[in-house]
């Protein structure tokens, strides 16, 4: 999805469309980037909150 999105990007860089264009362009590149942090951000939070640690979480995992 990425790809197909930075290749829409560069199709309007290539063609010389206008600022507003390639906003739109940015704009679904980061919303898609987004969402694919937040996925990954929900996923790692359900693996660190089954951690069973001896120590401290900063002590184990290092300076948040």
């Amino acid at each position: 999805m990425i790809s197909h999105l930075i290749q829409g990007l560069q199709s309007s860089i290539d063609q010389h469309d206008d600022p507003t264009e390639l906003d739109r362009h940015l704009e679904g590149i980061a919303a898609i980037m987004e969402s694919h942090f937040r996925y990954e951000e929900r996923q790692l939070l359900k693996v660190l909150s089954e951690l069973r640690l001896d120590e401290a979480p900063g002590d184990a995992l290092g300076p948040l």
